[in-house]
């Protein structure tokens, strides 16, 4: 027995060496493409001057949002990157995909299985048959033993087919990435709104106040003689006017605190912002260098990683066309009584390598490698255009950022001039001097001045987000809460 071991040990042993020695890859191997003629060497924003807004000198910072110096935004998006539940199935996601690539890699490996057995077999008086006791004879059989197979991967195709899983592996990490980028910008942008809700709620109950004090003192000259009803009438709708912007208002905050909440994988009936003001608009933002996008944004890499892997499924299709070399070996312990089982002479045993090669597919390994091909062309030209989308998503954000500013500013100077104006005409009626109607119109001109400019600022933070969403920060550091399986 000891003598078949070693024989069965020594077969296997030479077949192992000669996998390392013959193996072999077929098929193209993945080179990066060359994305220059599509890479431009600098920002349209920064050559045209934009006001020393923008720069090309600094990488933007990871953690974008701390650069609004808001500590609830902050912690709000820390609670995000591990509560969010899209961003956990992403997780679910990226252990799948590396598992699959655990049953793809298995291929290479030797499978080993034991067995255990027991038969009864019996024969009639008059049986026949080339199986099985002879005629008459009843046997109990019991067998223990293993089998075992390996293919040798002479060409290289599970090898390919482990590099895309692999390549997989890393997009699906991109995509993780990714989701990170666009949750966090999602979530800044429904707080900004959500504070800027806040801001023009606390506006209108302002100008509420004011405009109750003027209904009251048109009332009071109207009362003494010294006004008209018209004026009395028209300084209570605009009261009423402005009253009935409070539930419009208050329907959209409470619609923007539930989007954040959602967010958060948290339900509607949780608590989770503290009264705030607006953010303010970082003064500088560096935007680095355009090909800077090619590690920073995470849809850039995960192009990258689908091409790589449709480039290594090439190989594994062409490796189709060679023969296919295996081994498989059985060895097994039987005996018509239980105690017997484990003397060496109820050894059976078998081994001899198989090959296997392709004389007619039917076009099938052809067509197959057409495919293949025609994908890995389809993915780069995938990454090129994405590669020019994010260039064109980098340059509006910026335009965006500085052309809302430059409003920004006027409309603060108009909101200034509007103050200035309302305080004038009813300085001008009170002395008597001037008209009620005046102090309604300018009164009217300073809540279209300040609801101007709220929503100007509203609109200068979220395109500073979209910036930052655009140059694809916010991913870097925050992937620690993985382990990287690569």
């Amino acid at each position: 027995m000891q003598d078949h071991l070693r024989r069965f040990a020594i077969f296997w042993l030479s077949f192992y060496f000669l996998s390392g020695v013959l193996g072999c890859m077929v098929g193209p191997n993945y080179q990066p493409p060359d994305t220059s003629g599509f890479m431009q060497d600098n920002w349209q924003a920064t050559a045209n001057g934009f006001n020393g807004r923008l720069t090309e000198e600094r990488q933007p910072m990871t953690s974008w949002w701390d650069q609004f110096h808001d500590e609830q935004l902050s912690a709000l998006i820390k609670r995000l990157l591990s509560s969010n539940l899209a961003l956990a199935q992403a997780r679910q996601r990226i252990i799948e995909i590396s598992a699959q690539r655990g049953v793809v890699k298995a291929d290479k490996r030797l499978q080993l299985a034991a067995a255990l057995g027991y038969t009864h077999a019996g024969a009639g008086d008059e049986a026949f048959s080339f199986q099985g006791p002879p005629p008459g004879v009843s046997k109990d059989l019991f067998a223990a033993g293993v089998t075992a197979g390996w293919e040798l991967d002479l060409w290289g195709r599970t090898t390919r087919l482990v590099e895309a899983a692999s390549a997989d592996i890393g997009a699906s990490y991109a995509d993780y990435q990714g989701m990170m980028v666009s949750l966090a910008a999602e979530l800044t942008q429904a707080y900004v709104n959500e504070r800027t809700l806040e801001a023009r709620l606390a506006m209108v109950r302002l100008n509420i106040a004011l405009q109750e004090k003027t209904l009251e003192l048109a009332q009071s000259r109207y009362q003494a003689g010294n006004g008209t009803a018209l004026a009395v009438a028209r300084s209570k709708r605009l009261l009423q006017s402005t009253r009935a912007r409070l539930p419009e208002l208050q329907r959209a905050q409470a619609a923007a605190n539930n989007r954040i909440k959602v967010l958060l994988g948290l339900p509607p009936s949780a608590q989770v912002l503290q009264p705030g003001v607006l953010p303010t608009v970082p003064l500088l933002i560096g935007l680095g260098l355009p090909a800077d996008l090619l590690v920073r944004r995470p849809d850039i890499r995960q192009a990258l990683y689908r091409y790589h892997a449709a480039v290594a499924r090439i190989g594994a299709a062409e490796a189709e066309r060679y023969p296919q070399l295996s081994l498989a070996g059985t060895l097994t312990l039987s005996s018509d009584t239980i105690g017997k089982v484990v003397n060496p002479d109820s050894l059976i045993y078998s081994l001899g390598p198989g090959l296997r090669f392709p004389l007619l597919t039917g076009g099938r390994i052809e067509s197959t490698i057409k495919v293949r091909s025609s994908q890995a062309q389809e993915a780069q030209l995938a990454l090129q255009q994405k590669i020019i989308e994010a260039l064109a998503e980098v340059e509006n954000a910026a335009a965006g950022v500085v052309r809302s500013q430059e409003q920004v500013a006027a409309l603060a100077s108009a909101e200034s001039s509007a103050k200035k104006s309302v305080k004038l005409a009813d300085t001008l009626y009170r002395s008597g001097l001037g008209d009620l109607l005046q102090v309604l119109d300018n009164e009217q001109e300073l809540v279209a001045s300040q609801e101007s400019l709220l929503l100007a600022r509203e609109q200068a933070l979220s395109d500073v987000v979209s910036l930052y969403r655009s140059l694809g920060g916010g991913w870097q550091d925050q992937t620690s809460i993985m382990t990287d399986e690569r």
